[in-house]
């Protein structure tokens, strides 16, 4: 380690990791997003809504075959970092049983491929779709593995060269693929598979060059990582699962176009959470670190950074619920354009879920109180797929859009309930909504003529209303929060932030 890498406090380290992190999962895990003027123009509705069913098949299956271990390698890494050997065979032991399971789960899809097409995948062929999909599993486990190694030890600029990488080979087999050989949704789906290949031999790779892993089974550690684990399956499942569901009640009341626009919206809800989750992967090893410091003035700390992130999350909010009618002209063709209207709907859903990502690492913390993460998610989940069953054959997107926004209201309230029995560390649920509310009103007023007026179409006149209602904005969250503002600025958080300052990782 560098001597720069003590001069550099944990919350710094947070923010820089945060745009690092932030930026390599907005080429990896919103990809999607970023390839909408490649999809849109080269796929149908019809293949976008195949592509996206798969791929909700596939985010849900994921934690099913690794047993929520990503989660172990992050945790774990603050109780190993200073046993090397302990620390390698955790993670030799998390590759090794993933891998069996892996190809267990694969095995068993292509013997039971009928029923997997007859309950998840109506109107899509076996082969080759369903084939690559589930070769993709395999290799899908491991890359994110992985990245998941590499989160735990803060390494963030290895992770997002590597995903800049990954993101460029992305974009040029796929442009091969659907835009040169005209291969639809069959085209995306083995662009992904080769990538996942190619990542699988550059892991193997990386993690004996850099002397991380020790490929075995080790039964103790494997043991307690599942115990770990486990109880966080149906936390991480339950959201994935709820989404996927709503997808299929899209698809059998509707058709597989209905679920290519849902789909469409769906990826700027990504981006909102996309951005929540990366900060967050910075902030959960350093909130670890915080708490095991066992110094009570260190928890104020927290409670004022998470504020402050909570801030930027509202500017994100307004970006993308105030533009996105605006990007969808100009990144989609005309087939695709009503899919804006239910895209401030997931925004408002996710703007609701930040708050859960504050206290739910609460529960992370405290080994035990993993164990009941799965009440609030499962809770939540469970009446995502009633609301979304009601409302679907009714409403469609819209429908599936406000089941979402419903079920994060529910798992919010759960999570902060049950945090609290453990460690209330300070936050205050009043005080964050004094900051989300205020975004989502201006949002709702800055597209009152886009609803009424302009629904299908571009006006210059709109879109000058808009940037005024988030300059005023701007304004609203500058003088109301001006201490924090110039607190943040002072420290040169931002600056390092923007820079990236070197002897971070």
């Amino acid at each position: 380690m560098r001597r720069s890498d003590y001069k550099m406090s944990g919350k710094d380290r947070v923010l820089v990791n945060s745009f690092l992190y932030t930026l390599s999962a907005l080429l990896v895990k919103a990809i999607g997003f970023l390839l909408l003027p490649i999809y849109t123009l080269f796929l149908t509705p019809e293949d976008y809504g195949i592509t996206n069913l798969v791929n909700s098949f596939t985010q849900v299956a994921v934690f099913i075959i690794a047993f929520s271990l990503y989660s172990t390698v992050v945790r774990f890494y603050a109780d190993y970092k200073d046993d090397r050997e302990k620390l390698k065979r955790l993670y030799g032991t998390i590759v090794v049983s993933v891998s069996i399971s892996g190809i267990v789960f694969v095995s068993l899809g292509f013997i039971f491929h009928n029923r997997l097409i007859e309950w998840f995948f109506e109107g899509i062929s076996f082969y080759p779709i369903i084939v690559i999909a589930l070769l993709n599993l395999f290799f899908v486990c491991l890359f994110t593995i992985h990245q998941s190694i590499m989160q735990g030890m803060q390494q963030g600029k290895k992770l997002t060269i590597r995903n800049i990488v990954v993101f460029g080979l992305q974009v040029c087999i796929n442009l091969l693929f659907i835009g040169v050989f005209r291969l639809g949704a069959v085209g995306v789906l083995l662009a992904t598979l080769i990538i996942n290949i190619g990542y699988f031999i550059y892991m193997l790779f990386d993690l004996k060059k850099s002397n991380l892993v020790t490929f075995c089974i080790d039964l103790k550690m494997l043991k307690e990582s599942l115990k770990y684990s486990i109880p966080i399956m149906p936390h991480n499942l339950s959201s994935h699962i709820a989404s996927f569901t709503s997808r299929i009640f899209i698809n059998n009341s509707g058709n597989l176009t209905s679920v290519g626009l849902y789909g469409v919206a769906s990826q700027f809800g990504t981006i909102v959470d996309t951005v929540q989750s990366s900060v967050n992967q910075a902030f959960g090893p350093w909130f670890y670190e915080m708490m095991n410091n066992k110094n009570k003035d260190k928890r104020k700390e927290i409670v004022e950074f998470s504020e402050a992130l909570l801030l930027l999350y509202s500017l994100i909010y307004m970006g993308v619920g105030l533009f996105c009618q605006e990007v969808m002209i100009l990144m989609t063709n005309e087939k695709y354009i009503m899919a804006w209207t239910a895209i401030p709907i997931l925004v408002v859903a996710f703007s609701v879920k930040s708050i859960y990502y504050f206290y739910i690492y609460v529960l992370y913390y405290y080994k035990n109180a993993t164990k009941k993460i799965f009440i609030a998610t499962v809770t939540g989940s469970l009446a995502n797929i009633l609301i979304a069953y009601l409302l679907v054959p009714f409403y469609g997107m819209y429908g599936a859009s406000i089941s979402f926004l419903a079920s994060k209201i529910i798992v919010v309230l759960i999570v902060v309930i049950i945090s609290k029995k453990y460690d209330d560390i300070g936050y205050k649920v009043g005080k964050m909504l004094k900051i989300i509310i205020p975004s989502l009103l201006f949002m709702g007023a800055g597209l009152y003529f886009s609803y009424t007026k302009y629904l299908l179409t571009f006006s210059w006149t709109n879109l000058i209303f808009k940037i005024g209602v988030l300059l005023v904005y701007i304004l609203y969250i500058y003088f109301t929060n001006k201490k924090l503002i110039y607190k943040i600025i002072a420290s040169g958080k931002i600056q390092q932030l923007l820079i990236g300052k070197r002897g971070v990782i």
